[in-house]
């Protein structure tokens, strides 16, 4: 089995019918993922790509 090594983990909460969201633990606030950015994890997992925990607002 082959995996995509850019595909993102999307880790989320709820959806808003548009599109799934997720609530950031700095203000508490359920968010759409795109108000979230990405983040590589090199050195732990070898080329994977998360969701940044944090929202945009408050990074």
């Amino acid at each position: 089995m082959t995996t995509n090594k850019n595909r993102p983990i999307i880790q989320s909460h709820g959806y808003n019918g548009s599109e799934p969201t997720r609530i950031c633990p700095h203000c508490g606030k359920e968010k759409p993922l795109s108000e979230f950015g990405f983040r590589k994890m090199e050195k732990s997992e070898k080329g994977l790509i998360r969701n940044q925990s944090w929202c945009k607002d408050c990074r």
